[in-house]
């Protein structure tokens, strides 16, 4: 017996968070991408010290749903697997690219736009952008692996055109110096220009480090 493998597209609804006040005293305009095992509102969590009159945060949840404790408990998230891997790429790549153009076309010129992906979020952010064109001011991975199967050179998003901040803990159970290391030698491969930020702390988004890389990079 001969067994095909096809694929059809298919109309899906996503779910997503904000915070703030989407308005013309807008300056910044943040896109966070949560981590795998995660849920939209644990990353708008993060920024619940922000000022909800001048920053507009979206929170894509990811498509592929699941429960953590296998057949109940809480239900969780994630972005993709090993699994038709570049088709789910080019699904939430198409609808992170509509979530984001339609609050970015209501911004104020001056606006300044920020994507933010923590770990698994990371990974999808780099691909995403190299997937698809996004006018983007502020790029943040933060504690995430940089996909070293991407043509950083051939994407079409203009790496050179953002400001790139990678930041992590250096606690962080996933990322040990070895890690670290192999992480730098693909950005320089890819030359990637990155700010590097080092924080004492886990691998969880840290508020005062989010704090920090605003005050530091963003807001002058």
């Amino acid at each position: 017996m001969e067994i095909n493998t096809h694929h059809i597209q298919t109309t899906k609804t996503a779910r997503y968070s904000t915070y703030g006040i989407l308005s013309s005293k807008t300056k910044y305009f943040w896109f966070v991408l949560h981590g795998s095992n995660m849920l939209a509102e644990q990353m708008i969590y993060k920024f619940k010290e922000f000022d909800p009159e001048t920053h507009f945060v979206v929170s894509p949840e990811g498509l592929s749903r699941f429960y953590v404790n296998g057949f109940g408990g809480e239900v969780v998230a994630s972005w993709m697997t090993k699994r038709d891997r570049l088709e789910e790429i080019h699904d939430f790549s198409v609808y992170c690219s509509k979530l984001f153009n339609t609050y970015k076309t209501q911004l104020p010129r001056s606006s300044r736009t920020i994507i933010m992906g923590f770990s698994q979020g990371g990974i999808t952010a780099l691909r995403w952008l190299h997937h698809i064109k996004v006018s983007v001011d502020f790029l943040i991975p933060y504690a995430c692996w940089i996909p070293e199967d991407i043509n950083y050179q051939e994407g079409k998003s203009q790496w050179n055109e953002m400001c790139k901040i990678y930041t992590y803990g250096s606690k962080d159970q996933f990322l040990n110096e070895k890690k670290i290391k192999e992480i730098e030698s693909i950005c320089k491969a890819g030359d990637l220009d990155f700010y590097t930020e080092v924080y004492s702390g886990d691998h969880r988004v840290d508020k005062k480090q989010l704090k920090k890389i605003f005050k530091q990079y963003i807001e002058h």
